[in-house]
């Protein structure tokens, strides 16, 4: 009986045994899956993470002339995408910017990181003396060759026009030439800007200089005829809007921003042409922040930076992002030669003559 027993018992053991193992299928006999799993359950069992992408920190110095309100709110969306990058603003008009930076550079240090702003010239001649970082950005992989300068040492990344702004509630026949400023409904009620202050100025003035069709002649009927002058093209734009100017030369977003937002203004795009107005943006060699600065070149050419542009009124260097509500094509826009070897060759005797013929200019 015993014996029995136990042979009875040895026998329920295996059954059981045998329906535990046949719950749960073995698996096929494939070596590729079988060695994945094993990576993976692996991987489970260390707790590894895929990796990571670096997220870049640090401070930045930004020096530009570019209007206050508009390169805060650029900055602000900049660090929405980058919140562990800080950037702290100079802003200033294009002289006085590079004043700063000489000053800064006989004392032994260029304290800027990047620069922003309207003079093409004097970036050329840093990037001449090395003082320009060449940065191929993975942003301008597909950006027209014209807008980056001397293979990558600095970038353009959207584009301004000197043009004629004029207060429709003063002049009801829009000008059609630069020289109609010079005439009798703009007498004593047109400005420019002081082109020892603002780039933009400086680039018109030169450009005009060297035209055949103007030239110094020019400037002479316009203080014949009460030219005054602003530090800034946005004190242009402010008092051309009130009225207390008719007609002036500004660069052509801040008037397409005040005719959207209201305004009684709009532009003349002049018979023979506009200026076009380099802005572009660059990083200093000897930047101790090299990395936080190439993503703020690589926000200012990417898509998201190319379309805030847009959205405050700058014609963008993408043209796939859009253009801002009451832009001309691009195709349609005459504009004058860029002739930088004149500006450079003459950029202290046309500031010379200038302060001659207009000394009172402020």
């Amino acid at each position: 009986m015993k014996k029995t027993a136990v042979v009875m018992l040895a026998l329920a053991m295996t059954m059981v045994a045998s329906a535990c193992g046949s719950s749960t299928p073995a698996p096929a006999a494939n070596s590729q899956s079988g060695g994945q799993g094993a990576q993976s359950n692996a991987g489970a069992q260390s707790g590894a993470k895929p990796e990571e992408k670096k997220e870049v920190a640090g401070t930045i110095n930004l020096y530009t002339s570019e209007a206050q309100d508009l390169v805060n709110d650029m900055i602000a969306d900049f660090k929405k995408k980058n919140p562990k990058v800080d950037v702290k603003i100079f802003r200033s008009g294009t002289g006085d910017v590079i004043s700063k930076m000489e000053a800064e550079k006989t004392a032994g240090k260029i304290q800027a990181d990047v620069i922003w702003f309207a003079d093409v010239d004097y970036f050329s001649t840093l990037a001449k003396n090395n003082l320009l970082l060449k940065y191929d950005s993975p942003e301008a992989k597909n950006l027209d060759k014209r807008y980056a300068y001397e293979d990558g040492k600095y970038y353009e990344v959207r584009q301004i026009f000197n043009v004629i702004g004029y207060n429709t509630a003063k002049i009801k026949k829009a000008p059609t030439s630069w020289k109609d400023l010079a005439g009798a409904d703009f007498k004593g009620k047109v400005a420019i800007a002081n082109p020892n202050y603002s780039g933009a100025a400086f680039q018109t003035l030169a450009t005009f200089v060297n035209d055949k069709g103007l030239g110094w002649d020019y400037f002479n009927t316009l203080k014949n005829n009460g030219v005054k002058f602003e530090q800034s093209n946005g004190n242009l734009a402010s008092k051309l809007s009130s009225g207390e100017y008719y007609g002036v030369s500004v660069v052509d977003f801040m008037v397409r921003n005040a005719k959207n937002s209201g305004s009684p203004v709009d532009i003349a795009w002049p018979s023979e042409g506009a200026v076009l107005i380099p802005t572009p943006v660059g990083i200093i060699n000897d930047s101790a922040n090299k990395e936080p600065a190439q993503k703020l070149v690589d926000y200012l050419l990417s898509q998201d930076g190319q379309k805030f542009f847009v959205k405050q009124g700058y014609i963008p260097v993408k043209t796939d992002v859009g253009s801002p509500e009451g832009s001309p094509k691009l195709d349609t826009i005459k504009v004058f030669p860029l002739d930088m070897d004149f500006i450079s060759k003459n950029r202290d005797s046309i500031k010379k003559k200038f302060l001659e013929t207009f000394a009172d200019a402020k």
